[in-house]
């Protein structure tokens, strides 16, 4: 085979194929696997990323492993946690303080649930996942240890510094804000998607643009994107139709997809859309992403329709 030929090989649909099975396996922990992402994010868009990239390694160790693996649900936040540090880590360096100390009596997990869309912003990966897991998922100390691959003296002293911050000036700081896409590109994108109007929809994209079905496929090129999720979407011989409306939510500006059906509507899926120069760059669906379609649609007060977590 050359660099040129395409890469198809009976191996690749195999592993497709292993790749829905094992997703279909871990589907009963998919929404404690959300709410935990949630958790450590601080927001439903970087949560659902995070599952993605968690199911992605997951299906790769779990291929890598030469034992059973005895507890999947510990084992798949692990995942998480990973995941999460090293992409904190990209963004800037993490300090940590190894000191064990002793902590307090435990939080009341109440108080640390109401205070999570602030603390969220402050504390270091290993304090976020230590304080998650143990007040709000109920780990035990040394499950706390074995999912971060710690000392449950360190988990104590992670738990005592996070459960300081609680009454730490601190929390006034501010969330980092997302690059925010141009508003009149997205009413366009809008407007386009409820005519049904393909070509003026292609229109639009960049032509080197990408789009992402989160965790099930991804397009390259305004090309593929039209034959693809944009033709199949706006299918005039559906017995439905899809309505598209941009809307402002958790900070950000997306374009909320609604089906509608005999004449009830509900949530259905959602694009988070960037834009550069005047035109889409990335289109981001939520079509797949049951935990964050539901989350969605209880922000919105509206009935959801789900699609599961593949075709």
């Amino acid at each position: 085979m050359t660099m040129t030929d395409a890469l198809d090989l009976p191996e690749l649909r195999a592993a497709r194929q292993a790749r829905r099975e094992f997703l279909d396996r871990l589907e009963p922990l998919r929404s404690d696997l959300y709410a935990y992402c949630r958790r450590l994010t601080g927001n439903a868009f970087d949560a659902e990323d995070l599952v993605q990239e968690s199911l992605a390694r997951a299906f790769t160790q779990a291929a890598q492993a030469h034992s059973p693996i005895e507890n999947p649900r510990a084992w798949l936040f692990r995942v998480a946690t990973n995941a999460y540090v090293d992409s904190y880590r990209r963004q800037k360096p993490v300090l940590v303080d190894a000191v064990e100390q002793v902590a307090p009596t435990a939080a009341d997990p109440a108080e640390v649930r109401d205070a999570w869309a602030e603390l969220v912003t402050l504390l270091p990966p290993q304090e976020r996942a230590a304080l998650a897991l143990k007040d709000l998922f109920g780990f035990t100390l040394a499950e706390v240890a074995d999912v971060l691959r710690t000392s449950v003296g360190a988990v104590k002293a992670a738990l005592h510094r996070g459960r300081g911050r609680l009454d730490s000036p601190e929390r006034e700081q501010s969330l980092k804000v997302r690059e925010a896409p141009d508003r009149r590109l997205l009413d366009a994108v809008a407007e386009a998607f409820n005519a049904y109007d393909v070509p003026r929809l292609t229109a639009l994209l960049l032509a080197d643009a990408h789009s992402e079905i989160m965790g099930v496929l991804t397009e390259y090129g305004a090309d593929q994107m039209r034959d693809g999720s944009i033709e199949h979407t706006l299918d005039l011989s559906k017995p439905y139709r899809y309505t598209a409306e941009v809307r402002e939510l958790w900070g950000e500006t997306v374009v909320v997809v609604r089906i509608v059906r005999d004449g009830n509507t509900a949530v259905n899926d959602l694009m988070r859309i960037s834009t550069e120069d005047g035109k889409v760059r990335s289109i981001h669906w939520y079509y797949f992403s049951p935990d964050f379609l539901t989350e969605l649609a209880a922000e919105l007060g509206e009935p959801v329709v789900l699609n599961g977590h593949h075709y």
